[in-house]
């Protein structure tokens, strides 16, 4: 690689010599624009390319490139304009509509994606690359039959064998019933167990498989079983995932301070973002201990990312690719490495089958086990954990005291809404169901039929999901299974973040999602006053609220089954007298729940102190 490196670097100065002499010659620009992109310098790289796409307006290569180059500088708006302008110049530019399909799939404009991919595969029908990405872009929408037909083309042309466990492991979105959730369960199990008997060659486990079915933990069951077989398939088909850096296999290393690293995606104005910064905050105030934050994605640079890299002693964005990400983890050679919500994104999901710290721990951004060997810990709260939770886990589970957050409580809207801002009726009971519509279990809908029949002025709300087929799914449901009243459950337009915190404040009652609870936004509500019935399951990802609760000390909101999660609802929604009783315990104890020490003291102590298990 350095040879390489160093070849480029000198073609490079030829180039610009060559250009001193003749400054308009696009060809020259062009080349010396991809040069730029092979050695990473990509803002050398726009320079030039913009130049000759300026000075040649029938040449679609430079605008292309460009593209690319904008892309890797995290400028997505500029790649789509770049993009764009290529298939201005040449319609049939299968790369162009491919990577603007991606930009576009990425922002769910997926309708506007799909006619690019289209594009692509028709300029190229042998591309399998087209093909893949368009049907990664149908299953992030539900729409796994147009995809699988896709994946089946794409094995047929020869591409990778990995693309056979994003065909075979995938599982509705939003569901029309529960029986449909234990169908596709059932049959994700034996498709699982297919594979691990006949584990195919991987390459590239990001591109070819994906990675971690997200969506299994809405069913609310035990995955464990599922996460260890599909680590288990992983490591069988992809060895490479297994790997140590230098620095784990000796002895303890010697070091004035202890080196603690975090990976994620979501350093930023994300509820990832937000769950850290707490204990970013914590740590940063002590002297003994460096930050590392490394992203495995260009981050959004918003407030709360500049607050987060702030705390950190070091914080850069990763390479492409797990193996070129994960030597760059070791060159830091951290002693503790925490990935905040492995389960969310590939790239972390991947980088966790490495062992890059003598200690690895998973924190609950993701609450599921990840089913992965090298992970040692799993980060928890006690007051979210059933009894007997450790069998949930892979890792050895920790139960920190406090709560699972230590969340800052947000101000309130200012101005505050009106009821009109959002086509509401001021005699209307307001449900405010706000939760990601896959997070809407069929197990509720008997619940929210319920309070409906029993409030005639009651009104579910809901947002609407990123993609539009989701929310038409769900509405398709609720018209079977809330019969004359699905016509009151309203599903508004996804909104701003303050227009969100306006929301809360205007609703009467909040309805918990379950068996996969909220946490962020118990939190929203219930500093807005608005008060939240939860019915707890049976694992952390449906206790948070439960636990939020008891350190309020106030279980009025508590449910103990779907039935009494309704007749609390309408308690509330209905009874004036019960609803102010409640909303004075709220004003009273809220402030208990925002910027609890607790876990963070004990996360604190642990992270600086914890040794490597025994292995």
């Amino acid at each position: 690689m350095e040879g390489k490196t160093v070849s480029l670097t000198a073609k490079r100065a030829r180039l610009e010599a060559e250009l001193a002499d003749r400054p308009d010659d696009t060809e020259l620009l062009e080349n010396l624009g991809r040069v730029c992109q092979e050695l990473g310098l990509n803002g050398d790289a726009a320079r030039y390319l913009a130049q000759a796409a300026a000075l040649r307006p029938d040449w679609a290569a430079p605008r292309f490139g460009l593209g690319v180059s904008m892309e890797l500088l995290g400028r997505h708006d500029d790649a789509v304009i770049a993009y764009l302008a290529a298939i201005d110049v040449s319609p049939d530019h299968a790369e162009a509509h491919l990577n603007l399909a991606n930009i576009l799939t990425r922002r769910w404009k997926i309708d506007d994606a799909l006619e690019h991919y289209a594009a692509a595969i028709e300029s190229r029908p042998r591309w399998e690359i087209g093909r893949l990405n368009r049907a990664n872009a149908l299953v992030a929408c539900g729409e796994f039959e147009a995809a699988r037909a896709d994946y089946d083309e794409v094995l047929r042309l020869g591409g990778p064998a990995g693309v056979r466990l994003r065909r075979d492991l995938q599982v509705p979105i939003v569901a029309a019933s529960a029986a449909e959730y234990d169908d596709a369960r059932a049959a994700y199990e034996a498709r699982l167990a297919a594979l691990e008997a006949d584990p195919p060659k991987i390459d590239h486990p990001a591109r070819e498989c994906g990675a971690n079915r997200f969506y299994l933990a809405y069913y609310g069951l035990d995955d464990r079983p599922l996460q260890e077989g599909l680590a288990r398939l992983y490591r069988a088909g992809c060895p490479k995932l297994d790997w140590t850096a230098p620095h784990c296999r000796g002895g303890a290393k010697s070091g004035a301070k202890r080196r603690l690293a975090f990976v994620s995606r979501f350093f930023f104005d994300h509820s990832i973002g937000r769950l850290m910064r707490g204990l970013l905050s914590h740590l940063a105030g002590r002297e003994d201990c460096e930050i590392a934050l490394f992203d495995v994605a260009h981050a959004p640079d918003d407030n709360l990312r500049r607050e987060l890299t702030g705390l950190a002693d070091r914080a850069e964005t990763l390479p492409a690719g797990f193996e070129a990400g994960r030597e760059r983890i070791a060159e830091y050679e951290p002693d503790v490495l925490v990935y905040p919500d492995i389960g969310m994104d590939h790239a972390t999901y991947f980088l966790a089958f490495a062992r890059l710290a003598p200690v690895q721990c998973a924190l609950y951004g993701h609450p599921v086990t990840t089913g992965i060997p090298t992970i040692d810990y799993y980060l928890s709260c006690d007051a979210a954990e059933a009894e007997g939770a450790e069998a949930h886990y892979s890792e050895q589970l920790v139960r920190f005291g406090g709560l699972p957050f230590s969340y800052t409580r947000p101000p309130d809207p200012d101005p505050p809404a009106v009821r009109a801002d959002f086509g509401l009726g001021e005699d209307e009971t307001l449900y405010f169901l706000a939760q990601n519509l896959f997070k809407i279990h069929p197990d509720m809908d008997a619940a929210l039929k319920a309070i409906l029949e029993g409030d005639p002025q009651g009104r579910i709300l809901l947002l609407e999901g990123h993609d539009r087929r989701l929310g038409e799914r769900l509405r398709e449901r609720f018209r079977t299974t809330l019969g004359d009243a699905a016509d009151r459950a309203t599903f508004l337009q996804r909104v701003s973040h303050d227009e969100y915190m306006r929301l809360l404040k205007l609703a009467d009652v909040g309805l918990d999602s379950f068996p996969f609870c909220g946490g962020t936004t118990t939190y929203q509500a219930l500093a807005m006053g608005t008060p939240v019935v939860t019915l707890p399951g049976d694992y952390l990802r449906g206790r948070v609220s439960l636990a939020i609760y008891k350190h309020m000390k106030m279980m009025d909101c508590v449910a103990e089954d779907a039935a009494d999660y309704a007749r609390i609802a309408l308690g509330l929604g209905t009874d004036p007298d019960w609803a102010a009783d409640v909303g004075a315990k709220i004003a009273e104890g809220s402030d208990r729940i925002f910027d609890d020490p607790v876990f963070l003291d004990e996360a604190d102590e642990f992270l600086m102190t914890v040794a490597p298990p025994a292995r």
